[in-house]
């Protein structure tokens, strides 16, 4: 299949263009009609929108909570243990429970000192303001321990500030220890739902800048910056000492030298503790200070916030809007990759907000997919007529419609793939070399506008690129049943969707008719409404059943006998003038009325018809009957009921079958089948022309073949058109099928016909369709039948 695919592109590639034309002017009138322009004024639009949307949602915070809880989840990812030179010395419940109170007083905390110091510590910190005044003795003892490693110990203070509506004032150690100890701030800030924590390098106090814990730990002397820790370090692996332990001397020196500790809260009753996403429990918030000191120690990190993503997710959208792809994924992929950047960011201490470029995308995507769903095929990769519409006119081009007939059944058992193949081949070819804009594909259709041709030109091209899809279609899958239809309309004056809708209905209608092409111009206008007229006049006759039918003879070429004949629609409605019967069956079938057309010329035929098989037992009656028809069951038993009521032996009809193009429908194989079983004969009618070819002769349970009149009546003056119909004769013959000449109208070519053993004919020679009573007395002579 892909390599008939393959070869269908490669013919309809090397295949000549339509009329041509200034391609760069072509270009230039098409601009403004562009769908590709028209799809990226829509996509601009959408994704302007959603820039904007993504950064006021950053500028609001809404992705907060997510961004915070994604970071949390890198951190998990990257979890690592804590680096081993930062201490925790921590007021527990052990500590509690040992000391009987609620607090260690300052007399513990200076025996504290004194131990940490001989154990070797490099620096002390204090989690802790000593704010509030205890005995003077205790605070004497303390003030003088913190004056005696003067350097090596600092206290933590908290800088007024302010969260929502609620002030919070400063908190300082005592004057007494603020001379012998330096300070460091312990603040800290939480998002949303406390999922991610921004700590300061430096605070103000007084006028005068002040470190905090994590920067005196690091030894960082860098500017003033808030950050957030890098919580991959794993606060459980910071090493952690009892309060009470230390105090008792159950701590070894080695465990403590060359460490900078952190003396804090960690009991259970604690305030000061900090929530960490997706682990349990809560971390005291000395913890965060060790985390944050340690984060610090990398270096300062960089806080790209939003912008860095949510431009690279403008850009990607900006390509999507200069490219022809419809599929969203480009942007799935993006949204992947910055969700992946961070991971190898944070390895490098700078952090991307990513949530408001994931929004941003996610809104793009919705928007183009919404796009996309309304200006693109669902069925192959091409644009709908949406796309191409507009309420303007379009004076400077004619509007094109291909209807690919029985696109379904040729293309049972394709791929999505081999469909979307097959018909991107035929876009290519009906773009050409760039004499038309965009082709939109809806259904079985094509559409697409190409510049104004006058009448006679039009109607050269609109048949030649008919005919040309035909003939490549037909190579490959070898079947008529995918005969292409044009349908064009030129009423240039129209708003564009209007003319697209005529333009696909015109289509429509040239291929009920069977028709190569229907141009929907004025003449075209008074034609359907002559249509629309004669289908009123046809619904009268059907409730009336007044619809009048003759008899054609059909001649036995050696005896020159009549041995049946065609039954043909001649009808003079209300006594006027006798109506097109060609006309007639077109207009019902548009107006789906031919099934009920055919069982009242069916009903009338069979009455009549009796009184010939009276005559002659062999008599054949020939009713015309669509192929359309063949699908409905229940014609078909209105049919068998008939001949039972009309007690008509089923072998003295014969079904003529019109359009053959339809019988390789494998829907209408069992109805074939049915009839033939029951006696009744079928004949392929007008064979050689429209969409018939030989292989009809062998696939079809036919008894009959009828040679069409436009071979016949030129076997006088042409040789190729004898060779045809000596050739059809032959093997019609070999399949044991009765051959009928139509349009026989001179004794010549009746004679040749008859050299050639062709077995029946019907035309003016013999006859025209003439009444019953006449075809009687015709048969009743029992002469030889010659129309004088």
């Amino acid at each position: 299949m892909s390599r008939l695919l393959q070869s269908l592109t490669a013919r309809l590639r090397r295949a000549p263009g339509p009329v041509a034309v200034d391609a760069a002017l072509l270009r230039g009138e098409l601009n403004g009609q562009s769908g590709a322009a028209l799809l990226r004024r829509k996509r601009t639009k959408v994704a302007v929108f959603a820039v904007i949307f993504g950064f006021i949602a950053a500028a609001i915070n809404l992705p907060g909570p997510a961004e915070d809880f994604y970071r949390a989840l890198r951190a998990e990812i990257r979890s690592r243990p804590a680096p081993q030179d930062i201490a925790m010395i921590a007021i527990d419940d052990k500590t509690m429970n040992a000391l009987q109170r609620t607090y260690p007083t300052r007399f513990e905390d200076s025996r504290l000192l004194d131990k940490l110091v001989a154990s070797g510590v490099k620096r002390i910190i204090f989690d802790r303001a000593h704010g509030a005044p205890q005995t003077a003795e205790a605070d004497a003892l303390f003030a003088s321990t913190l004056a005696r490693h003067s350097g090596k110990i600092w206290l933590g203070f908290a800088p007024r500030y302010q969260r929502g509506m609620q002030a919070y004032d400063e908190i300082l150690p005592l004057p007494a220890f603020r001379r012998h100890a330096p300070l460091a701030a312990m603040t800290a800030q939480t998002s949303a739902f406390d999922l991610a924590v921004l700590v300061p390098t430096r605070v103000e106090l007084n006028g005068v800048s002040k470190p905090s814990l994590s920067a005196v730990l690091a030894d960082f002397r860098g500017p003033e910056r808030n950050f957030r820790p890098d919580l991959a370090f794993d606060p459980s692996t910071v090493p952690t000492f009892s309060y009470i332990d230390v105090i008792q001397g159950r701590v070894s020196v080695q465990r403590l030298a060359g460490k900078s500790v952190v003396v804090g809260d960690a009991f259970l009753e604690s305030p000061d503790y900090f929530r960490m996403p997706l682990r349990d429990g809560r971390v005291p918030g000395a913890y965060m200070h060790i985390v944050a000191a340690h984060t610090l120690k990398r270096g300062i990190p960089v806080d790209s916030m939003f912008v860095p993503a949510l431009l690279a997710a403008a850009l990607v959208m900006a390509a999507y809007i200069m490219g022809r792809t419809r599929s969203v994924r480009t942007l799935g992929f993006v949204a992947v990759a910055l969700l992946a950047a961070p991971f190898v960011l944070d390895e490098f201490g700078v952090n991307m907000d990513v949530m408001s470029a994931l929004l941003a995308l996610l809104v793009a995507g919705i928007g183009f997919a919404r796009i996309n769903r309304k200006y693109y095929s669902t069925e192959v990769d091409a644009m709908t007529t949406a796309a191409i519409s507009s309420d303007k006119p379009s004076e400077e081009h004619d509007v094109y419609a291909l209807k690919i007939a029985n696109l379904a059944e040729m293309s049972e058992g394709w791929s999505e793939r081999e469909i979307g193949e097959f018909v991107n081949a035929l876009i290519t070819y009906v773009k050409g070399p760039g004499e038309v804009g965009d082709v939109a594909f809806e259904r079985d259709m094509l559409v697409w506008m190409a510049p104004r041709l006058a009448s006679a030109s039009l109607e050269r091209h609109a048949d030649g690129l008919a005919l040309m899809l035909k003939t490549a279609i037909s190579h490959d899958w070898q079947s008529a049943s995918s005969a292409p239809a044009l349908g064009i309309d030129t009423n240039h004056e129209l708003p564009l969707d209007q003319r697209i809708r005529k333009a696909m209905q015109t289509a429509e209608e040239a291929a009920s008719r069977g028709a190569r092409f229907i141009i929907n111009d004025a003449a075209q206008l008074e034609a359907r409404n002559l249509r629309i007229g004669l289908l009123r006049v046809l619904e009268k006759g059907l409730r009336e059943r007044s619809i009048a039918v003759a008899y054609q003879p059909k001649v036995d070429l050696a005896t020159g006998r009549i041995v049946g004949a065609e039954t043909l629609i001649r009808w003079r409605p209300d006594g006027g003038d006798l109506v097109n019967p060609q006309e007639l069956v077109l207009a019902a079938e548009a107006g789906d009325l031919i099934n009920e057309l055919t069982l009242v010329v069916m009903e009338a035929a069979l009455h009549d018809a009796k009184q010939a098989i009276a005559l002659d037992p062999g008599f054949k009656l020939a009713v015309n009957m669509s192929a359309k028809s063949l699908s409905d069951t229940h014609l078909l038993f209105e049919l068998m009921t008939m001949l039972g009521r009309h007690g008509f032996p089923p072998e003295n009809l014969t079904l003529e079958l019109t359009e053959t193009a339809k019988l390789e429908d494998k829907r209408i194989a069992p109805q074939l089948a049915a009839l033939k079983a029951r006696g009744i004969g079928l004949s392929i009618d007008d064979f050689g022309t429209g969409q018939s070819n030989l292989e009809y002769i062998e696939k079809l349970p036919s008894t009959e073949l009828k040679i069409d009149k436009r071979f016949v009546q030129h076997m006088a003056t042409s040789e190729e058109s004898r060779a045809v119909v000596r050739a059809t004769i032959e093997i019609a013959h070999s399949l044991g099928k009765v051959v009928v000449a139509e349009g026989v109208e001179d004794q010549s070519v009746a004679a040749a016909l008859r050299a050639m053993g062709c077995d029946q004919g019907q035309g003016y020679l013999f006859s025209r369709a003439i009444p019953m009573r006449e075809l009687l007395r015709l048969m009743g002579g029992g002469r030889i039948v010659v129309n004088s």
